[in-house]
């Protein structure tokens, strides 16, 4: 009987290491991840030549009952070792659904891997955990924290490029921790390198990035002069234009890091005309000059507080993450009191 529970990291060891199951589930929150594997599947299954006619894609429920997805999994492929049938949407099978197919599980056909994705984040009734128990059921929950660089790694491996481990936590800090928009942004990146084989930040710099540069730099402007009225407005503006909040807390983050190297260097002695000397355009280097100074320590410490609450906030999907959002931008303009 297979695993009860595999991660999807596990998942993805098991399958680069060579080995196909019959069955696959997939269930969990990070859709991202579940269209990864799937179509790694199918990739490493079928060749392109070979999917016209032995690949199908269905969907639960109306589509396709689950006799019917028994009956098609017997079938041999046409002219190919194996054939791929991808069910979505499985959560929309009844119980006659799953015993039928609880049968097929128990002996799968050795010519056809089936793939069963459900939108259902957890399983709880004991009949779907039953089902779950006879396939190769992988759950696909956002990564942590420290798998994010990992991932972009590969993600960017599987085009044939490197990339630096500086650009890794640029990327992550400018885009977020979303695999959907780091995605969107590495493909952007290959195409923008051409045929150099390494990202570096430099690139990505270059890039621009997939967040809208002119107003998530008012943004943090606002937030750098303790301007909580003009930030909170920027706010509304920089959603509208689609930026997702986990983005905007990234860039956030990451401009926030920058004020505190140059304020902890300035605390430690160091001229700050030289600090910032390297910034060429001169009213870029004296905005940057008010906003390391508008902060204390002190105060740099209770900003990234506020900011890890709204990370986590935002990561477990809590409800009012609107008001909340904007009750950080306030509290950390706030912080501009305690010098």
């Amino acid at each position: 009987m297979p695993k009860k529970r595999i991660y999807y990291t596990e998942f993805r060891r098991s399958l680069d290491s060579g080995s196909v199951k019959p069955v696959y589930f997939f269930t969990g929150a990070e859709t991202f991840l579940k269209e990864e594997g799937i179509q790694t599947i199918i990739d490493k299954v079928l060749p392109p030549a070979e999917r016209s006619m032995n690949f199908e894609s269905l969907y639960a429920g109306t589509d396709v009952s689950g006799q019917e997805v028994k009956e098609r999994a017997m079938t041999l492929p046409f002219i190919a070792k194996r054939r791929v049938i991808l069910v979505r949407q499985a959560e929309k099978w009844r119980a006659g659904d799953l015993n039928v197919l609880d049968t097929y599980l128990k002996d799968p056909a050795p010519t056809t891997v089936l793939i069963i994705s459900s939108q259902e984040e957890r399983l709880k009734q004991t009949n779907w955990k039953n089902f779950a128990n006879l396939t190769y059921h992988v759950e696909c929950y956002p990564l942590f924290d420290n798998q994010v660089p990992a991932w972009v790694e590969r993600r960017v491996g599987e085009h044939g490029k490197r990339i630096a481990r500086e650009a890794v936590q640029l990327l992550i800090e400018r885009v977020g921790q979303t695999l959907a928009d780091i995605d969107n942004e590495i493909n952007k990146l290959v195409n923008y390198i051409g045929q150099k084989p390494m990202i570096e930040a430099a690139d990505i710099r270059a890039a621009a990035g997939h967040i809208r540069q002119n107003t998530m730099h008012e943004l943090n402007l606002a937030l750098g002069r303790a301007d909580g009225s003009a930030a909170v407005r920027l706010v509304k503006h920089v959603l509208d234009e689609g930026i997702r909040p986990i983005q905007m807390l990234g860039a956030i983050a990451w401009h926030f890091r920058n004020l505190h190297s140059i304020r902890k260097r300035l605390d430690g002695g160091e001229d700050l005309d030289k600090i910032v000397g390297n910034i060429r355009n001169p009213q870029a280097r004296r905005e940057m000059q008010l906003q390391a100074t508008t902060y204390s320590k002190q105060a740099f410490a209770k900003i990234f507080q506020e900011l890890l609450k709204l990370d986590v906030h935002l990561k477990t999907g809590k409800t009012h993450w609107e008001m909340f959002l904007e009750m950080t931008i306030l509290k950390i303009c706030r912080q501009y009191t305690y010098k």
